[in-house]
């Protein structure tokens, strides 16, 4: 295998799961944010239901996208709480680790499993068919107004543009549907818990079943930080997630080498003499993953997965 390694700072694109466990607000900020989104949720639903009655002439659409819209709040609201009890959970752990020790330190900052890290492929399905849903959902209420409520050319192309990306949402669910299918769960094992910033980074790789003979392939260890970034254009406002990488090393697969379904491969690392540790309850999290593409006929094997490097 070839190996390369990069210092350059470069931000991703493409990866939205956040890793860190906190988020924008502090955990008291976001219960109270989501519970407008709760209360008009919960209210408009009640009124496309017809649960709760309102003059009729006051209602300009139908009942259906009122339900959808209620629907849509109430969401939002269950998102910014489940994202407070996320960041509540990691400060009470962080709170409740006693001892001393880079084990202690790392278990305060993240629920590790000591022995290894596994992701589970029908996570990825459910998000992925949840945001399709979620999406559809949403577009339903301007596909509506775009196309059956006599709105300007100029609106109908703008949501015809956004359905074609919710066309690429589902596509994108189909092949992770495929992946799920096609191979099982896989897993690297820890040399070492936790792995020290300033010693070779060696990863057992377990290749799940299902992999065939690769076209290509590469097996990247990185250092990655992420942190939201607010932007204001006009009168408008949004926040996003940012994902930068600090530090990277890429083993690159040979046309000659094979990997055997369910065989372990081993992956050695040594990280830059200014490499920084792992902090996942930092307001700028730091952390470490190890990401595998595969390039096969049919669904491609991408995985990545969380690596313990503490001080």
């Amino acid at each position: 295998m070839r190996y390369q390694e990069s210092n350059q700072r470069r931000r991703l694109s493409g990866q939205m799961t956040q890793r860190g466990s906190q988020s924008a607000l502090s955990t008291s900020g976001a219960l109270l944010f989501g519970l407008p989104f709760i209360g008009a949720g919960v209210a408009i639903t009640m009124i496309g239901l017809k649960v709760i009655h309102v003059d009729p002439k006051s209602v300009h659409a139908p009942y259906w996208v009122l339900t959808v819209c209620g629907a849509c709040f109430f969401a939002a609201g269950l998102m910014l709480w489940s994202m407070a009890v996320r960041q509540f959970r990691s400060n009470r752990r962080r709170a409740e680790t006693s001892g001393g020790g880079s084990e202690a330190v790392a278990l305060a900052d993240y629920d590790w499993n000591k022995r290894g890290y596994q992701p589970s492929r029908w996570n990825k399905v459910f998000k992925s068919f949840g945001i399709g849903v979620a999406l559809t959902v949403f577009l339903s209420i301007f596909n509506w107004w775009a196309f059956f409520s006599g709105s300007p050319l100029m609106v109908k192309l703008i949501v015809g543009f956004f359905d074609l990306i919710l066309v690429v949402v589902w596509g994108q669910f189909i092949l992770t549907l495929a992946r799920a299918l096609r191979f099982n769960d896989s897993r690297i094992d820890f040399a070492r818990f936790p792995y020290s910033i300033n010693e070779p980074i060696l990863i057992r790789w377990q290749a799940a079943n299902g992999i065939s003979k690769p076209v290509k392939g590469s097996f990247t260890l990185r250092c990655l930080q992420e942190w939201w970034e607010t932007t204001n254009s006009g009168n408008k406002r949004s926040t996003y997630l940012v994902k930068e990488e600090i530090w990277s090393g890429t083993w690159q697969l040979e046309p000659a080498d094979e990997l055997l379904p369910g065989k372990t491969r081993e992956f050695r690392f040594e990280p830059a003499a200014d490499a920084k540790a792992t902090s996942l309850s930092a307001k700028k999290p730091i952390y470490w993953e190890f990401e595998v593409k595969l390039a096969m006929a049919g669904p491609d094997f991408v995985e990545t997965y969380l690596v313990p490097v503490y001080q």
